[in-house]
C-alpha cells in the first residue's frame, strides 16, 4: 500500500474531522508542526483550505478547514 504524503494526510483528516486547530491537526496526523504548519501554508497557497478564527474562552484558536469544491472533488459532500 502506498504511503500517504503529509497533505494527504491532513487533507483527509480534515475531511472526517470538519475545522481543526494547529493542535488537534498535530494530535491525529502525528506530523511534526513545523512540517504541517509548512504543508497548511501550501494547501492555502493551492487553494485547498481555509483558515480562520475560533475564539474559546476569550483565547484565539487558529483554524483549518477544507473549502467546499475540495470536499467535492473527494466525494464527501
Amino acid at each position: 500500500m502506498e504511503q500517504l504524503t503529509q497533505k494527504q494526510k491532513i487533507l483527509l483528516v480534515l475531511a472526517k474531522r470538519g475545522s481543526l486547530t494547529l493542535e488537534e491537526l498535530e494530535r491525529y496526523t502525528k506530523i511534526p508542526r513545523n512540517s504541517i504548519l509548512k504543508n497548511l501554508s501550501e494547501l492555502a497557497s493551492e487553494g485547498k483550505i481555509s483558515r480562520g478564527w475560533l475564539h474559546i474562552g476569550g483565547k484565539k484558536y487558529r483554524k483549518y478547514s477544507l473549502k467546499v469544491s475540495i470536499l467535492r472533488e473527494l466525494g464527501v459532500d
